[in-house]
């Protein structure tokens, strides 16, 4: 129970990493809010929490308005009274070369995988500075906020803006005992490869390079990811603060 008595809100909490993460976060005893646009999915897995006996709330969230990332907060405060993890989760990707890209196309990327983590956090630290344990908060990058990839420029600069805002706000916010993470999934078995595949010219090559490219020869899992995020947001990392940790068969490392 590394999260007895903690409460979390998670964006893009329905599907993939963040679903892992709300479910294993629950699990280790987190009150957590899951916060998507996807209501049907998004209340499945606060229900699910729920059946198992942890507590969980749905919010419907567009992370592209400042508006519904502060509702979201505030449904936490609300019900359970403090925040003490933000994990900003929910992300999109866009398999373009940049001419291909349409100006709609850039902004939704940008709205979703960069400011809607300034609007989330800009709301969140005053309200962690107040609280006596203060908090943790936790951004989702990439492996390509490392180092990047072909065919992905607006992606690659949104997941490197990920990065480098949790470094910033690491350093800004260390003497208060705020600490802010990034994690950095490889290529995982999501929804959102598929997705990506999908829009490949051969869906199926590209996901049996996907598996190929990778050091440790396979796809990533969420539950991976979310054994790491776990690790990152607890107190097992009280000394842990402005980390891009990749979570990527050894990707990076090549």
């Amino acid at each position: 129970m590394r999260l007895r008595d903690k409460t979390a809100v998670i964006t893009g909490a329905a599907l993939g990493i963040g679903r892992a993460c709300a479910a294993r976060f629950a699990a280790e005893g987190a009150r957590v809010v899951v916060a998507d646009i996807r209501p049907e999915e998004g209340q499945a897995v606060a229900d699910a929490i729920e059946a198992k006996g942890g507590e969980a709330l749905f919010v419907e969230t567009d992370v592209r308005k400042r508006a519904d990332n502060e509702r979201a907060i505030d449904t936490c405060l609300d019900a359970f009274g403090r925040l003490d993890i933000l994990f900003c989760n929910a992300g999109v990707t866009l398999p373009k070369r940049l001419p291909e890209s349409s100006d709609e196309e850039i902004d939704r990327v940008l709205d979703v995988n960069v400011k809607a983590l300034l609007y989330a956090a800009r709301y969140a630290l005053p309200i962690m500075e107040d609280q006596p344990d203060r908090g943790a908060m936790l951004f989702t990058a990439s492996k390509t906020g490392l180092v990047a990839q072909k065919n992905s420029p607006v992606y690659c600069a949104s997941k490197g803006a990920a990065v480098l805002l949790a470094k910033a706000l690491a350093l800004d916010y260390a003497e208060a005992g705020i600490r802010v993470n990034a994690l950095c999934p490889g290529i995982i078995d999501t929804p959102m490869l598929e997705r990506f595949a999908e829009a490949m010219p051969d869906p199926a090559a590209a996901w049996q390079a996907y598996s190929a490219a990778q050091p440790m020869g396979r796809l990533g899992t969420p539950e991976e990811c979310a054994d790491a995020a776990l690790w990152l947001v607890s107190n097992e990392a009280t000394f842990v603060t402005g980390v891009a940790l990749p979570i990527d068969g050894g990707f990076t490392a090549m």
